[in-house]
C-alpha cells in the first residue's frame, strides 16, 4: 500500500498536461473495450454521481444547487 500511496504522490506531482493525458488514454482504452455509447453513458453516470455526493456532503439543499446554477449562467 505505501507503494501505491508513493506512486500516487509522484503522479500527482506531474504538470496538469500528464494529468489530461492519462485521462484520455484511459478514456480511449474504454471506448476501445466497450464503445463509445456506453463510454459517454458510464462518464454521465460518474459525473451525476459526483454532484449527488457533493451535494450530500456539503448538506445542500436541490433547490439552492439549481438556484446558484441558474443564477450563474444568467448574470453572464
Amino acid at each position: 500500500m505505501n507503494g501505491l500511496w508513493k506512486a500516487w504522490a509522484w503522479f500527482s506531482s506531474l504538470p496538469h498536461r500528464y494529468h489530461g493525458l492519462a485521462a484520455a488514454v484511459l478514456f480511449w482504452i474504454l471506448w476501445m473495450i466497450f464503445g463509445f455509447w456506453r463510454v459517454l453513458l458510464l462518464a454521465v453516470l460518474a459525473a451525476a454521481g459526483y454532484a449527488l455526493g457533493r451535494v450530500w456532503e456539503e448538506q445542500q439543499s436541490w433547490r439552492r444547487v439549481l438556484e446558484r446554477l441558474l443564477t450563474d449562467r444568467t448574470t453572464e
